[in-house]
């Protein structure tokens, strides 16, 4: 345990004034949260400061009075993405996913929800990276089909040239979705078979097979559309190929107004995105134990191909999403699997303790002062020490929580910019001179 418990050392909080105080032994008082069971009953968490925790800790000086500047997850490229759509964020980053692992992406939602438009301005920001996209680019670079019942397989396998094989007297094959970097199929699911079976050759091994020819694809973005998956089809295999689903929702009666508001048809809004390249996806780190309550949950839900996929999917979702690995492999099982899954398995990866320390993290929002921001973030430090000393909490979820910290408290309106490190002090000697009762009663905002 000793080697355990240095590796939480060097990711641990530093105690401010109050928490020393705190876990100096001093007027220490019992307290308990109500925590959620993934079966919908309630049970109560020790979330008392070990009054013995500092003993075991080699706290840094500095204080998170003062919450540095946040480092997040960096790529060498980043997309930035202009469009007019609203609520389109959570669709452009699973097509940043789909590009970053070479994984078919299938887009699900109701006629009119901007399923091909999303798609349309990703790839424009695609082929706009340098600032030197033309009209050719566009045209050459992204094939489009739009099928039906009546969609011939030739649209997806090519058709002779017929102009070398009259002038040249060459038999070729004019394949345009071979030599697409975007390819974008709307309306799969009224594809025919003999079409869908066209596809899997392009989707799977990116060659485009066609009797005698074997036609490699050079595709680097490969989406589908549709309206819904047919109940009959749930289980077929052409469907399994799409490991990225996403459900393009319609926007909310209240989203609306705000698009409205903001200029409705002038509305832009604008993405930046990290593509993390192979390099930077295998320098994420997954835990074999993690990867083993991921199977815990989605051994039965997902087919052996699916699963090999699930380390690198998780190691891109945490650049993509700028997320801790914990939250990767719950997004993935969300996306893979279903929103059950996902949550399954967060209950699986975080015990009752750190979701008690997460939930006053999410509390910080709610505080209107200063000084009760000060004293939240004592009784959390006290609590991310004492659990890490039990071995609770590991470094990679004590890291979570200071990440979640630095997000929430760098804008937070009650932080005032002006105050300088004097008055900081002056701040907390008062606060130490309070008793524990109060220090304890004003860290609740309820």
């Amino acid at each position: 345990m000793e080697k355990e418990t240095n590796k939480f050392q060097q990711t641990s909080f530093p105690l401010s004034q109050i928490s020393k105080r705190i876990n100096s032994g001093e007027n220490s008082i019992f307290s308990a949260q109500t925590i959620t069971n993934p079966d919908g009953t309630t049970s109560w968490v020790d979330t008392t400061v070990d009054p013995t925790a500092e003993q075991k800790f080699k706290f840094k000086k500095n204080s998170m009075s003062k919450v540095k500047s946040l480092t997040k997850k960096t790529t060498q490229e980043v997309r930035t993405i202009d469009t007019s759509l609203i609520n389109k964020e959570e669709v452009f980053k699973m097509l940043a996913l789909a590009e970053a692992t070479g994984l078919p992406c299938l887009l699900v939602g109701q006629p009119g929800v901007a399923k091909t438009k999303t798609v349309i301005d990703y790839a424009k920001a695609w082929l706009n990276k340098d600032g030197k996209m033309t009209a050719k680019d566009f045209a050459e670079k992204i094939y489009i089909l739009e099928t039906d019942e009546g969609t011939k397989a030739s649209e997806i396998k090519g058709m002779p040239d017929l102009g070398k094989l009259f002038t040249d007297n060459q038999y070729e094959l004019s394949t345009p979705i071979a030599d697409a970097e975007i390819v974008i199929i709307n309306e799969v699911d009224k594809a025919s078979s003999a079409i869908r079976n066209a596809m899997l050759g392009v989707m799977n091994e990116k060659f485009l097979f066609n009797g005698k020819h074997k036609v490699p694809c050079k595709w680097k973005l490969f989406v589908a559309t549709c309206n819904e998956i047919p109940k009959e089809e749930k289980n077929s295999p052409f469907w399994d190929r799409f490991m990225l689903k996403h459900t393009v929702n319609r926007v909310s009666a209240g989203e609306m107004i705000k698009y409205y508001n903001k200029g409705g048809r002038d509305y832009r809004e604008r993405f930046n995105i990290g593509i993390p390249n192979k390099q930077e996806i295998n320098e994420v780190e997954i835990p074999v134990t993690k990867l083993e309550k991921y199977m815990e949950v989605g051994y039965n839900h997902s087919s052996d191909r699916t699963l090999t996929f699930v380390p690198t999917l998780s190691k891109a979702v945490s650049y993509i999403w700028d997320i801790s690995v914990d939250k990767a492999l719950v997004k993935t099982a969300q996306i893979m699997i279903d929103q059950t899954a996902g949550s399954e398995l967060q209950n699986k990866l975080m015990s009752p303790e750190v979701k008690a320390v997460m939930s006053k993290v999410e509390m910080l929002h709610s505080y209107q002062t200063n000084e009760q921001l000060e004293l939240a973030i004592a009784e959390i430090e006290g609590l991310v020490n004492t659990y890490a000393t039990r071995g609770i909490m590991d470094s990679g979820q004590v890291n979570e929580i200071e990440i979640s910290m630095q997000y929430i408290l760098q804008n937070h309106p009650a932080r005032v910019d002006n105050t300088n490190n004097t008055e900081l002090e002056d701040m907390m000697s008062e606060v130490e001179s309070m008793p524990m009762e109060a220090v304890m009663e004003a860290s609740n905002p309820f």
